[in-house]
């Protein structure tokens, strides 16, 4: 039983240190992620301005047939990257 809950402990441990993996985008020959703080204005340098945009929600629309990316943030940082298949 000891074992067990010390296994566990360090499992735990060992995920709480470990990094989340960053969501990417790739556009044109650029990268933006969500774990390194980009910015509105970072991802408009890279990328360009987005197909659609709201305040904090910015949509990114392939060619048909391609996916579709929509970039959320808070606080003016990129928080979440979502892929929507065509």
């Amino acid at each position: 039983m000891k074992q067990t809950s010390l296994i566990l402990a360090l499992s735990l441990c060992v995920f709480a240190i470990h990094p989340v993996h960053a969501q990417e985008f790739v556009c044109g020959q650029s990268i933006v992620e969500t774990d390194v703080g980009t910015t509105k204005d970072e991802v408009l340098a890279k990328c360009g301005p987005p197909t659609e945009q709201g305040e904090d929600r910015w949509i990114y629309k392939n060619q048909p047939g391609q996916v579709t990316v929509v970039l959320t943030f808070e606080t003016g940082k990129l928080q979440n990257i979502e892929t929507i298949p065509e």
